[in-house]
């Protein structure tokens, strides 16, 4: 029987920023990834491996303000697609990027660097589309997953980016990718039976104010793909849920790394 929970996140917890964190020395890594250099890093000593995949145009530093407390608990992974943060630039800046080759980029990159499945994936906003196109392409890797106010196959054409993007960035390839990347995640094989928390924002701006219950049904039909899941409401946060309720993520992965 469907194992489904839904929680009403409503304050944020105060004193984060005073935790003591005690984190073993991080690894810095420019790993060659079919002729593309990306950058990984790697913190914490012990614990379940937690992946984390950005949101459009985002590096990795979008995770600073939850990755030292989970690399408490677990081994966290943080790197930048190309094109972004410290990896280098982009080689083919006229292609579209999608789902799949972001996918199969970061299951090269992992084997390339060591690091050993299962895997938890955390992703944000386009980053929770890669992946669940990685737990659909390599379900026997994946033990867990958090989606923070992902994005859907299901979206509209209205619900993309009202940012104005410069043709040729990482940004642009991947919205001009969006369309194919919904077909492969559809065509990609059912989600697997895994532990999933799904994050859902109540503030995405004025523009989206009209769109606001269109993206929470968005986000409560994720919390579909598994039967194993906990729906939350992240009440007054904006779409950068990692940032604007870093203690909700933090909670959220504690949960999937203790399976309970």
């Amino acid at each position: 029987m469907p194992n489904r929970r839904t929680i009403l996140v409503t304050s944020v917890a105060a004193g984060l920023s005073s935790l003591v964190l005690r984190i073993a020395s991080g690894r810095d890594l420019l790993l060659n990834i079919g002729n593309q250099k990306l950058y990984l890093e790697t913190l914490g000593e012990s614990g379940p491996t937690v992946v984390f995949e950005a949101g459009l145009g985002n590096d990795s530093t979008t995770w600073r303000s939850v990755v030292g407390p989970i690399a408490t608990f677990a081994k966290a992974v943080l790197y930048d697609r190309p094109g972004l943060g410290k990896s280098l630039p982009m080689l083919n800046t006229r292609s579209p990027v999608m789902a799949d080759q972001i996918a199969t980029s970061l299951h090269a990159l992992l084997n390339v660097a060591g690091i050993a499945p299962p895997y938890i994936l955390v992703g944000h906003s386009r980053g929770g589309l890669y992946v669940q196109m990685f737990a659909r392409k390599y379900p026997k890797k994946v033990s867990g997953v958090v989606l923070l106010d992902s994005s859907s196959t299901d979206a509209p054409n209205e619900l993309k980016t009202r940012a104005r993007l410069e043709p040729g960035t990482a940004a642009y390839l991947e919205q001009e990718g969006i369309p194919e990347s919904n077909r492969q995640v559809v065509a990609a094989g059912p989600f697997p039976d895994v532990p999933l928390e799904v994050i859902a924002a109540t503030d995405h701006g004025p523009f989206y104010k009209e769109w606001e219950p269109t993206l929470m049904r968005l986000q409560q039909r994720l919390a579909t793909l598994s039967p194993q899941s906990t729906f939350m409401v992240a009440d007054g946060s904006g779409h950068d849920v990692q940032i604007d309720r870093p203690e909700t993520v933090i909670d959220a992965v504690r949960r999937v790394a203790t399976n309970r």
